[in-house]
This record gives structure tokens, sequence and C-alpha cells, in this order.
């Protein structure tokens, strides 16, 4: 079962962000409509991408990414493996989501990383929201508090917005791992509204020509 860590401290920081964004550590804070995105289709698939993981969704990543693993060590932060497939980075560790179809008002996946207590410093996982120009606008760093006993421990990071101006969503960190993205249904661009548009109006402009005709 996936177990949901989170810091007390960490939430009182998501508390103070601004009124416009928000990083949220539960799935159904992403507004609806929503889809899931899973990595069950994939079974090992090593590479940087991209790669379309679903409708509008385009994988890329890390020289070592993976898609579709089924276990890693994530040291003192457990072990991922029985939770059938998921994404993987490598030692880079960046897992990234862009949707192609629209920008989007909130995304986020079920996410851990590798952490050491033996470091003189504590490894966390970075999660950012790219606008449509790849720029970053929103970037927040959460380390996950789990065990070295721990199984499949982990904790929903998402990122929401009170507009729809996410272009891409990114997840960084040492052994970063990802599943279960959920994002809402991107909007479609005024490019193609406009085309839609032109369409039903041609159709339209079609069928009185025939009536007449």
């Amino acid at each position: 079962m996936k177990l949901h860590l989170i810091a007390a401290a960490t939430l009182a920081a998501a508390a103070t962000l601004p009124a416009h964004a928000l990083l949220v550590n539960d799935a159904a804070a992403i507004a609806g409509p929503t889809m899931m995105v899973d990595f069950e289709a994939f079974d090992g698939l090593l590479g940087s991408g991209p790669v379309t993981v679903a409708p509008g969704v385009v994988f890329s990543g890390d020289s070592g990414a993976e898609l579709g693993a089924n276990n890693r060590d994530l040291g003192d932060n457990g072990l991922w493996g029985a939770i059938g497939n998921f994404a993987a980075g490598g030692v880079g560790g960046e897992l990234r989501f862009t949707f192609s179809d629209g920008l989007s008002s909130g995304a986020g996946a079920f996410v851990s990383h590798y952490a050491n207590a033996a470091l003189p410093f504590a490894l966390a996982v970075e999660v950012s929201a790219y606008g449509d120009n790849g720029l970053i606008i929103e970037t927040h760093s959460f380390t996950v508090g789990a065990t070295a006993e721990d199984y499949n421990a982990g904790q929903f990071l998402g990122i929401t917005r009170a507009q729809a101006d996410i272009r891409s969503i990114s997840f960084k960190g040492v052994g970063v791992v990802a599943d279960n993205l959920v994002l809402t249904t991107p909007v479609p661009e005024p490019g193609t509204w406009a085309l839609m548009l032109a369409g039903l109006v041609a159709v339209g402009f079609l069928g009185v020509r025939q009536r007449m005709g």
C-alpha cells in the first residue's frame, strides 16, 4: 500500500504560498476534470524520451530514466517495487511531463527519492511547473520522510494554479521515482479554438450550400 508521508513543517510552508499557486499533497486537490497517467503500459523502457505516455502527455527525462520500472532501492526511503510499474530517474534524476494538447491548471504525482542519513545534507525532490515559454513559473523542494524498512512509501506532490498556464511539470532529485500522474485536463489554446471555430463555420457553410442546391 502506498503510504502518504509529510512533515508538518512542509504543510505550514505550503499554507504561506501566494494565493495564485499552491503546493498540494493530495491528488484530490487537482481540480477536475482530470486525467490520470500510470505506467503499466511500459516495461523497463530506458531513455530520455520524448515518449508519449498518454494522449497529450509527453515524457522526457535524464539519460538514465526508465518508464515501467518495477523496483528501486531508495536507501533510507525504503524500497519501491510492489506497486506496479512506475517512472524512475537515474542519478541525474529528472522526470518531466509536457502537455502537448494545451495548458493545465494543476498537476502532480506520487513521488519519492533516494535518501541517505550519512550525508551531510538532506536529499530532496524538486517539483516545478513550467509555462508555455519553457520557463519555471513555480518550484518547490520537498523531502520525503520514509525509513529504510518502508515499502512503496512516498508523497503526492502537485502544483495548482488559478489559471491554466502549466505547459509541463517536472520532478527532480537523486533516484527520483513517480507514479500515478494526475493533471487537470488541458485547456485548448487560442489557436486551437480558432481552428475549431473555422471548421464549424466551414461545415455550416457547406450545409447551407447543399440545402440551397
